[in-house]
C-alpha cells in the first residue's frame, strides 16, 4: 500500500511542472490573441488562436474560426480605435478565464445602426476551454449597460447615483 501511495505522489510531482507549463503556455496564448487579433487589428492572425471548430456559448457572436473572424472585422470597421486591457487572467489545466476592459469610439455603422460617435468602455468575463493550444469552446459574461448606452441602445441615467442614506425616511 505504501509503494502505491509513493508512485502516486511520484507520478502527481512529476506532472506538475508540465501542467505549469501548459498553464503559463494558456495565458500566453490569450495574452498574444488579444495584442494581435484586437489590438493589432491582425485577423488573419485568428487562425493560429482558435480552433475552426469553436464553439460558441454567447448566442449574440457567431461560432466558429469564420464567425469569430467576422465578427471582429465588424467591431474594428465600426470601431477604429477598439482597444483591449486584460485586466487579470486565471487558468488551470485547459481553462481560463480573463477579465478584459474594452474601449473604443463609435465611428462606423455597427450592427445595423449608424455611428453614434461615442466612447465606449465595457467589460467583459470570458471563459475559454483550450485545447490542441487553440480556443475550442467560449463562455462570456459581458457588462452590457455601459455598451448600450454608448451605441445609443438605451438612454444615459438621467442623474447619478444618490449619496448613501438620501431618499431614505429616517426613523423617528
Amino acid at each position: 500500500m505504501r509503494v502505491l501511495v509513493l508512485a502516486g505522489v511520484m507520478v502527481a510531482g512529476a506532472l506538475t511542472p508540465a501542467r505549469a507549463a501548459d498553464v503559463e503556455a494558456n495565458k500566453a496564448l490569450f495574452r498574444s490573441y488579444i495584442e494581435e487579433v484586437w489590438n493589432q487589428r491582425k485577423l488573419d492572425a485568428a487562425d493560429r488562436y482558435v480552433a475552426p471548430g469553436l464553439i460558441e456559448h454567447n448566442p449574440n457572436l457567431p461560432p466558429g474560426l469564420d464567425g469569430r473572424k467576422k465578427f471582429a472585422a465588424a467591431v474594428q470597421a465600426a470601431f477604429p480605435d477598439y482597444h483591449a486591457e486584460i485586466q487579470e487572467i486565471i487558468a488551470e489545466g485547459d481553462r481560463l478565464v480573463a477579465r478584459v476592459q474594452w474601449t473604443g469610439t463609435q465611428d462606423g455603422p455597427f450592427q445595423g445602426r449608424p455611428p453614434t460617435h461615442n466612447k465606449l468602455r465595457f467589460s467583459t468575463s470570458d471563459f475559454l476551454r483550450i485545447e490542441n493550444g487553440k480556443f475550442a469552446e467560449h463562455w462570456d459574461v459581458v457588462d452590457s449597460l455601459p455598451r448600450a448606452i454608448a451605441l445609443g441602445l438605451v438612454p444615459p441615467p438621467a442623474t447619478g447615483p444618490k449619496p448613501a442614506g438620501e431618499g431614505v425616511p429616517k426613523a423617528e
